[in-house]
């Protein structure tokens, strides 16, 4: 396609958008008018029926309301924007008002045109005595209007578009005739014919771009050793580019350059290469110097460099020697340059996190550990302590049955009070450190766990599925999954409101430990959850990341939610 055809397309392109901008502004500001015309057509209708309905009521000689109703409609006739329907008590319709004869010989509107400029429907009713007032909104009068005129507008539009159409293709064929002389002298010149020269042209522009064409064919043999020399250095570099001389100093300077060091080509060049040195590595650019001048090549050392605002960058440098083709001799080098930034901080980034990964691992250690010592302290201590309290009540109360009945009711009373304390502390360690852990493993641990949670609360359906041999599974991460089961049927029955649980747990073949919980509760909008101040998400999180595993959260609101968790074993 050439020129002409894609101006020529250009403009019918920017004449049809003009022209769907203005039919939508047209059809917007007609869609605006319609609803102000049916709204206020609507409020007056209601105020003359309400006037009908007030007056009736006050003058009952006149007759039943509906009945007054009934000979007011059928004297008012149609009503502009309006459909009016009176239904007696037993919902036979009594009145309904005639159609508009409105352009009733014109087509009707498209149903695009009818749907895009119709305004919602609006109903209002009004209960009268022995009957039921109905008022309907129809904008269709209004619509066959506005339908009217924009197919006037269509039409004057459409010649407009096929006259300017016309009349732009002409004018551009005569325009660009100039064009054709200068795409031969292009072609030839590409062809390699460098003397080729153009003719002088009466327009302005055209005659600029003839005189530089010419001056460029001039200049053009004299720069092909230097263009010559600017392909060898595209050749052997790829990223930020640098030429230096002799003496250090900056020849040449690449847009990768700028962007990294943020100095222009003006401000640079000319410049000594040690502008981008800290002091602490100058001696280091020196040798390098050294080195290239000596016709060695230095690969891929890691270094520092300044930018413009004094900021450092992490840069992998590469020199190559640059010499000239004709003499052979070295004429300075080439410096390749790589910022690495993203790459340093993403290796510190990964031995932060392991560190991170350790030191939560080690803290959650500690806690365990501590949980184990206090639930021992409660078994061993607390626990003496209520059955000494249990042994001393029973004593007291079988010696005062025949004493005092009294004594033995209160001896009694301490009795289950020791029993509630035993059972609510048995309760408590099994929270800080299920026993059945240690002696039976992961699986039985659970398996306990959800019966004493099925007993608890019975309306709640409650299926564990467990795959695969757990008992190989270190203390560590036993501990760890069954802490964030526990956690996560804890928010379950906080927030969830749930009714099914499923708990599925697989150890597949590749060492994985799977675990998918899911509920069908109400779930909650991720996106206005802060997850780093929900601390039973962060603390799972934390869990799984201390364990080099993958956490994942998906929640819909009234969609329940589900927790995907994948831990090497």
């Amino acid at each position: 396609m050439n020129l002409r055809l894609r101006l020529n397309l250009l403009i019918t392109v920017l004449l049809l958008v003009f022209f769907i901008s203005m039919g939508y502004t047209i059809m917007k500001g007609s869609k605006e008018s319609i609803q102000e015309g049916v709204e206020s057509a609507n409020r007056v209708t209601l105020q003359l029926l309400d006037t009908v309905i007030i007056s009736s009521a006050q003058n009952p000689e006149w007759g039943y309301t509906h009945e007054v109703l009934k000979k007011f409609l059928e004297e008012l006739g149609h009503v502009r924007s309006s459909d009016i329907y009176l239904y007696s008590l037993q919902g036979e319709l009594l009145y309904q008002s005639p159609p508009s004869r409105y352009r009733a010989d014109d087509l009707p509107p498209p149903k695009w045109f009818s749907n895009s400029l119709a305004p919602k429907e609006h109903i209002d009713t009004r209960t009268v005595r022995f009957g039921k007032l109905i008022i309907k909104t129809n904008p269709i009068g209004a619509i066959k209007e506005s339908w009217s005129k924009m197919r006037y507008f269509f039409w004057i539009t459409l010649t407009f578009f096929i006259l300017l159409n016309i009349l732009v293709y002409w004018m551009l064929g005569f325009w660009l005739r100039p064009l054709a002389p200068m795409v031969n002298a292009i072609n030839k010149m590409g062809e390699g014919d460098f003397e080729v020269r153009l003719p002088n042209f009466n327009l302005p522009e055209f005659a600029t771009i003839a005189t530089n064409f010419n001056r460029m064919g001039d200049s053009l043999e004299s720069k092909i050793r230097e263009n010559q020399r600017l392909a060898l250095i595209a050749q052997q570099t790829a990223d930020a580019i640098l030429i230096h001389d002799l003496q250090s100093k900056i020849s040449f300077w690449n847009a990768s350059a700028e962007k990294i060091f943020g100095y222009s080509s003006k401000e640079i060049l000319g410049k000594s290469a040690y502008i981008l040195t800290s002091k602490a590595h100058e001696n280091e650019l020196r040798k390098n110097f050294q080195l290239i001048h000596k016709g060695k090549n230095i690969h891929n050392i890691e270094s520092q460099r300044i930018k413009k605002n004094g900021e450092a960058v992490n840069v992998a440098i590469s020199f190559s020697p640059l010499i000239d083709p004709i003499t052979n001799e070295i004429i300075g080098d080439i410096c390749s340059m790589r910022d690495i930034s993203e790459k340093k901080i993403a290796e510190e980034s990964k031995l932060k996190l392991e560190e991170n990964r350790k030191f939560t691992q080690l803290i959650q250690s500690h806690i365990e550990d501590e949980r184990r010592s206090l639930a021992r302290e409660l078994h061993d201590e607390l626990g003496q302590y209520v059955s000494a309290i249990k042994i001393f009540a029973s004593n007291i109360s079988n010696k005062a049955k025949k004493i005092s009945p009294e004594i033995e009711k209160n001896a009694d009373s301490v009795i289950s009070a020791a029993n509630q304390i035993y059972d609510g502390m048995h309760s408590i360690i099994k929270q800080l450190r299920p026993s059945a852990l240690d002696n039976l493993g992961l699986a039985e641990t659970l398996k306990d766990t959800v019966n004493t949670w099925q007993k608890q609360y019975q309306d709640l359906k409650i299926h564990l599925s467990i795959k695969g041999d757990l008992n190989g599974l270190n203390e560590t991460l036993n501990i760890n999954i069954y802490r964030i089961i526990q956690e996560a049927m804890n928010n379950v029955l906080k927030h969830s409101k749930a009714k099914i649980i499923e708990i599925n747990l697989v150890l597949n073949k590749k060492g994985l430990l799977e675990l998918n919980f899911r509920d069908d509760g109400q779930g909650m909008d991720l996106k206005k959850v802060d997850q780093t101040k929900n601390f039973g998400i962060l603390g799972m999180q934390e869990r799984i990341q201390s364990l080099n595993g993958s956490f994942e959260l998906i929640s819909k609101k009234n969609q329940g939610t589900q927790i995907l968790i994948s831990v090497p074993t």
